[in-house]
């Protein structure tokens, strides 16, 4: 990896006034940081362009709401969870967006359309027999060029995209999974790390037996060499989440470790939590 340069430069006091206001002392630590930031997105140089968003699945555990709608389009202060997620996208330099949908996916079609209104281009899957969470990778194939992001439809959050492609490519990954901390593991997949690697996964640990407090946050970055990969399957359904499982065994699969907003649509009291106290003007954060 590529270390730290010291340079010298002049600019405008109006311009290093502004660059200042984007310091917090936190998401971004000081004023070589936020011009560091700056450039990396200016420049692009380190960007992915290309996102797979997953947005099938019934919803079942928020009906009603979900008998009309399917779970990335319930809203959250008048907006659907999947067009924050494709905003957030757009404002890290994604604007290559495909779309897995299936249950009434009229209505995300409808809703979205090309993307042009939001700036971004999205074409769609529409996988009409379930094929399990990683059925995609198979129609994928052929859409994906590069280093790839892939996200859950239906989690709200803001990932710091380029700080976790630098750490995918620090840590020369297959796939990078970001992690959000929970303070009760047992209804979760918890990852056990060595590192930033990933070594495992232990499923609903018992109360004090977790290896850590660390969970899949839903969002990776993946390289293209992962659709290549995909195993058969008797039942003809691929379960991303084996995948990973076996990534980790390899030593293939990183952690990076998010620290900020994250809600998982899963439940009606996340869902009324998420309304309640979710920022729409909140920075992306990182580890």
């Amino acid at each position: 990896m590529a270390g730290k340069h010291r340079i010298s430069i002049t600019l405008d006091e109006d311009l290093v006034t502004r660059i200042d206001r984007i310091v917090d002392g936190y998401n971004i630590k000081n004023r070589s940081h936020a011009i560091e930031k700056i450039l990396i997105k200016t420049l692009n140089e380190q960007s992915i362009k290309q996102a797979i968003i997953l947005c099938g699945g019934k919803g079942q555990k928020l009906k009603p709401i979900t008998y009309e709608l399917p779970k990335p389009m319930i809203p959250v202060r008048d907006k659907p969870v999947l067009e924050y997620i494709i905003e957030h996208l757009r404002d890290e330099g994604v604007t290559d967006i495909i779309l897995v949908v299936d249950y009434k996916h009229e209505k995300i079609i409808s809703h979205f359309g090309k993307g042009r209104s939001l700036g971004v281009n999205i074409r769609y899957i529409i996988e009409d027999q379930p094929h399990g969470t990683g059925g995609f990778l198979r129609s994928a194939k052929d859409m994906v060029n590069d280093t790839f992001l892939l996200l859950y439809g239906d989690v709200l959050s803001k990932v710091d995209i380029y700080d976790m492609l630098k750490s995918h490519r620090a840590n020369r990954a297959l796939a990078t999974m970001a992690l959000t901390t929970t303070s009760d593991t047992t209804s979760f997949g918890v990852a056990k790390l060595k590192g930033e690697k990933i070594t495992g996964f232990v499923e609903k640990p018992s109360p004090g037996e977790s290896p850590s407090n660390l969970i899949n946050a839903g969002v990776f970055i993946l390289e293209p060499e992962l659709l290549g990969r995909v195993p058969t399957s008797a039942s003809n359904k691929i379960m991303i989440e084996s995948i990973f499982e076996e990534f980790a065994k390899q030593g293939k699969l990183a952690g990076y470790v998010y620290d900020g907003q994250w809600f998982h649509m899963n439940t009606p009291e996340i869902y009324e939590k998420a309304i309640k106290e979710w920022d729409i003007n909140a920075v992306p954060e990182n580890g």
